[in-house]
């Protein structure tokens, strides 16, 4: 009876951690619940358990998390200090306010306390743990969509681009769906092998992807799913694709079909005609290109809000180096992006080796998300799902030591008999 209550303590913890980490309650304009500051309490959790975890363990025992924590020292330097401090020097920011600006570049520290709790648990536990927030997502996604909760947002933050858009846990129905499709496509989990069901998950990545589209209505997430897809189920692309084209043939037959569901019809065909831009976007992309020129591509680093309106003094109302991705990073190191960019690549790619040599799944979604980098820089804005794919590398090694050396106690420090793995 303690070994089941303690592995459920560990199993609602990771829960209520991957609500946080995949944002299902984060504040920004397309979320109608989020929480003012829950993602800073996020963060401040996680920096304060790996510096006492990393204080506390020695020997064997830390060495992926060694791994894991060099990664997180890397990019903390990079993508939080560098540009803070180039910002000091070329406007005159105190370091601080550069260093709360690239702060989400920080969430990569929530690798120590996610990987911390999924070994306490079976790989089929942790998969769960993921869906079910994925699911708690798609419901609080389909509510908000229908108006059933409140909107929490200020008059000023709301989102008009899209009306009835409601993006809540994007994170969360991103993975869930990657998985699922996993699941579907091989039949087995990513993580130790074993087999997994495909009907039941090919339904819940219909689930997501169905979400996404009708209430997230964001194109860049749309086109990342459709690429993982392929990346994922090569030989099975022809068979998906009959299926895609059975499922959306009476929207081609009849679009306004989709306006029953909130799709906003002329936003999409103006994106498909125009591509996944606006004026705003081509704007700061514009002044980024010229702004670099003009000072001979000196690294500029990144303004906040709160010290003295951050870039609206030199540029515009609407210049955020969040719409514009890898040109953001290119504005906050200038020449030395030459460097930097393949750099942390290979770092990246390092990490996850050492980690675990097999890359079978993690590599299909780190290079998905690279295909939006165009308007969301992987570096600055994607910490939180690159700490989550590593989860994944350290586990793989983890459940298979554990599959062949029976004598291994899962976990050692407590005593505890070995979980069954499924």
């Amino acid at each position: 009876m303690k070994k089941v209550s303690t592995n459920t303590l560990y199993c609602g913890l990771l829960g209520l951690a991957f609500v946080l980490h995949f944002g299902l309650l984060e504040q920004n304009p397309q979320n109608p619940i989020g929480i003012k500051y829950l993602t800073e309490l996020y963060l401040a959790m996680c920096l304060g358990f790996s510096a006492l975890f990393l204080v506390g363990t020695v020997g064997a025992e830390r060495k992926d998390y060694s791994v894991a924590f060099l990664f997180c020292l890397f990019s903390a330097f990079t993508f939080t200090f560098l540009p803070a401090l180039f910002a000091e020097l070329f406007y005159g920011q105190p370091l601080v306010y550069g260093v709360i600006e690239e702060r989400r570049v920080l969430l990569c520290f929530s690798v120590i306390p996610l990987l911390y709790l999924a070994k306490r648990m079976s790989a089929a536990q942790f998969e769960n743990a993921i869906l079910i927030v994925a699911l708690g997502a798609v419901l609080l996604s389909w509510l908000c969509y229908f108006e059933v909760l409140p909107d929490l947002r200020d008059g000023m933050d709301l989102d008009l681009s899209r009306p009835g858009r409601a993006s809540t846990g994007a994170f969360a129905l991103i993975i869930g769906y990657c998985l699922s499709i996993y699941f579907w496509g091989k039949g087995r989990s990513p993580i130790d092998g074993s087999p997994r069901s495909g009907f039941q998950h090919g339904i819940l990545a219909l689930v997501f992807l169905a979400t996404l589209v009708f209430v997230t209505q964001t194109r860049q997430v749309i086109l990342l799913c459709i690429i993982f897809t392929f990346l994922c189920l090569r030989a099975k692309s022809v068979k998906l694709a009959v299926i895609g084209g059975l499922l959306i043939s009476p929207f081609v037959i009849d679009p306004q079909l989709l306006e029953l569901f909130g799709v906003n019809i002329d936003f999409y065909m103006e994106s498909a005609q125009n591509g996944a831009t606006d004026n705003v976007r081509e704007a700061t992309i514009a002044q980024v290109m010229d702004h670099l020129h003009e000072y001979n591509w000196v690294p500029s680093g990144s303004l906040s809000l709160m010290w003295n309106d951050g870039f609206k003094r030199y540029f515009s109302y609407y210049f955020f180096l969040s719409d514009v991705g890898v040109i953001g990073t290119l504005f906050r190191f200038g020449f030395l992006s030459i460097a930097i960019i393949p750099v942390s690549f290979l770092v990246y790619f390092k990490v996850a080796k050492r980690l675990n040599p097999s890359l079978d799944f993690t590599l299909a979604v780190f290079l998905a998300h690279l295909s939006i980098w165009p308007l969301q820089g992987i570096f600055e804005y994607q910490e939180g799902m690159t700490a989550l794919l590593f989860v994944f590398q350290a586990l793989k090694t983890f459940h298979t030591q554990a599959s062949n050396e029976p004598s291994i106690k899962l976990p050692v420090q407590h005593g505890r008999e070995p979980l069954h793995l499924a």
